[in-house]
């Protein structure tokens, strides 16, 4: 099995082979890591921390709601109530589960960990007197900048400086304004982890601070070339994040590289792919989707869910979120997919939102989208993990129960009542007017699958079997 230590460094060297022709701007990667590991997966479920987690899914999603902006609805975050209420930007900077990235910034050059958020569309950076996170230090970097002291940005606690951001492969540091956030010591948000924040949403609507992003700032000062940016998951805790194209040309100079650094005799002749090459069929043999439904959110049409070769579910709208580590269901359409699949039940309260089925006969799941069907959630899990039923388990119901907790979970979001056993009357409540009723919340488990591109400019998503 090749090593990710082999294999990181081919891909590096595939990367810098890139960089080297001027006439190409190749893509800019970052590894990324999850924080606290890969999403546990023991050999019974602790069905008390899954209920939590998914509660925790549910509130950042319904941190906003839908909103007109003259003929399109879109999406705002949700005005919050309180005293300090109107200085609470959506996301959680050094929230366990993120995926994140380490960015260097200033001069001389500092490691601060950069969240990574799809729900969100502000890059900022919070500095607060707590000892927990990553610190930027201004006062320590030669090159930051405020630009005008006495007028801060529209959102309270930030203000708007300039600093140099120091990108992998790129030999020139990069002047780039961001939010920079600092709340009053004695306010509860002075407890919060320091770090820096990258909202990856599409649409302007969510900002809150109305500053430029990261991604629009790199394209203006011709960093990178095309305004799309890609996930690629490794494993449950380690991937690749790539900024003005995507990963596959040099995944796969890194893999032919990796194979030539173990078994050099058997290609002593090949010649390497050109650069230019590899730029040009990067994007060739993806499949794009057209983003849909509110403005705001990388939302798209899957065409249908397929369990054991028979089609189960037609026209599901889909959120893309890789910071979920479910894939979250409306509860009609997760009893629809369970009901496909011989044995599984529901759980009984407080644990309804959950499925079980025989550890030893998981289904064969497919997702299409326009025409196009990928298979999803097959094998084990990551090494050092075990769960029985694979990937698509939770974990064990019960200590040696022959029964593992499905990782497709009900949503009680925009649901105004409960939905109980066979019931299937039910209500969308005023309060949840975010549209969520109907709408699957695809997580992490996807991106292990399927390599993921965005172009924010189209606002289409890109598919790669991974």
């Amino acid at each position: 099995m090749i090593s990710y230590f082999t294999f990181g460094l081919a891909l590096m060297r595939a990367a810098s082979t890139m960089a080297a022709i001027p006439s190409v701007l190749p893509p800019i990667h970052y590894t990324i890591s999850r924080r606290s590991g890969s999403f546990p997966a023991p050999d019974t479920a602790n069905l008390t921390y899954l209920l939590e987690e998914l509660k925790v899914v549910e509130t950042r999603f319904n941190a906003t709601t839908r909103d007109f902006n003259g003929n399109m609805v879109v999406r705002k975050p949700k005005r919050i109530r309180g005293t300090q209420g109107n200085t609470i930007l959506l996301g959680e900077v050094g929230r366990e589960g993120n995926w994140f990235a380490d960015l260097k910034m200033g001069e001389p050059a500092q490691t601060v960990d950069m969240d990574l958020d799809m729900l969100t569309a502000d890059w900022w950076v919070l500095s607060t007197s707590s000892s927990k996170g990553s610190w930027f230090l201004d006062f320590n970097s030669k090159t930051y900048e405020q630009v005008d002291s006495e007028a801060p940005l529209s959102f309270p606690t930030c203000r708007g400086p300039t600093d140099v951001v120091h990108l992998p492969t790129i030999q020139r540091p990069i002047p780039i304004s961001f939010a920079h956030c600092r709340p009053a010591k004695q306010w509860l948000r002075a407890l919060l982890p320091s770090g820096a924040y990258l909202g990856l949403a599409p649409s302007p609507s969510l900002s809150q601070t109305k500053t430029v992003g990261l991604l629009q700032q790199l394209m203006e000062k011709k960093a990178i070339g095309i305004p799309v940016w890609s996930l690629l998951l490794i494993n449950g805790k380690e991937g690749l994040f790539s900024i003005g194209g995507t990963s596959a040309a040099s995944v796969r100079q890194a893999e032919k590289e990796t194979d030539e650094m173990l078994n050099p005799e058997e290609h002593a002749e090949t010649k390497r792919e050109t650069a230019e090459a590899k730029a040009k069929g990067d994007l060739k043999d993806w499949k794009w989707i057209k983003v849909h439904g509110a403005e705001g959110w990388w939302q798209i049409l899957m065409r249908g869910i397929w369990v054991d070769g028979i089609k189960v579910l037609d026209n599901q709208p889909i959120v893309l979120d890789v910071n979920t580590p479910f894939v979250v269901a409306p509860p009609l359409a997760a009893r629809s997919f369970y009901s496909s699949i011989s044995g599984s039940r529901q759980l009984p309260p407080p644990y309804d939102q959950f499925h079980a089925y025989p550890c030893f006969n998981p289904p064969k799941i497919h997702f299409e989208f326009e025409q196009w069907n990928v298979q999803v959630l097959k094998g084990n899990r990551d090494k050092g993990t075990f769960s029985p039923g694979g990937r698509f388990s939770l974990g064990r119901m019960a200590t040696g129960s022959g029964y593992c907790i499905g990782i497709v979970v009900e949503s009680r979001m925009g649901v105004g009542t409960a939905l109980n056993g066979g019931e299937t009357g039910s209500s969308v409540s005023i309060d949840g007017g975010n549209g969520l009723a109907d709408v699957w919340i695809v997580g992490e488990p996807f991106f292990r699958d399927v390599q993921v591109a965005f172009n924010w400019k189209e606002k289409k998503v890109g598919m790669q079997r991974a």
